[in-house]
Formats: C-alpha cells, sequence, structure tokens
C-alpha cells in the first residue's frame, strides 16, 4: 500500500499517515491544518512524503513449539 506522511523535520517523528487511495492532497491538507496548527505556529517545518511501506503492519512472529 502507498502512504501519504506527514513528518515534523523539526521533531523528528511522523505525525500522520494516510492512505492514497481514500484521502486526496486537500483531504490531506485540511487535515494537517485541523489537527497541527501548534506545530505550524511554531515554526516547524512539516512535509507530506510518500511511504510504499506501511511499517505498522510488518510484525515477524516466531513459533516455539
Amino acid at each position: 500500500m502507498v502512504f501519504k506522511e506527514i513528518y515534523c523535520q523539526d521533531c523528528d517523528i511522523i505525525l500522520a499517515r494516510y492512505n492514497m487511495v481514500y484521502f486526496s492532497d486537500s483531504n490531506i491538507a485540511e487535515l494537517v491544518r485541523l489537527h497541527y496548527p501548534s506545530h505550524v505556529k511554531s515554526g516547524h517545518s512539516l512535509m507530506v512524503r510518500i511511504s510504499e511501506i506501511d511499517r505498522t503492519s510488518s510484525v515477524e512472529i516466531n513459533e516455539t513449539k
């Protein structure tokens, strides 16, 4: 799956991850404006970047017998 991530360069964290199938660029921009005004007002550099790997679902399971 392809995702767009909202990344704060100053905090060095991923704030959110949105599936590109369900969220358009204008929807993502509106969500950033509504949910992260403290980062914007503080002068942080937010960027939208594309991530092709869902890191949250890559869990390795080791079975022991």
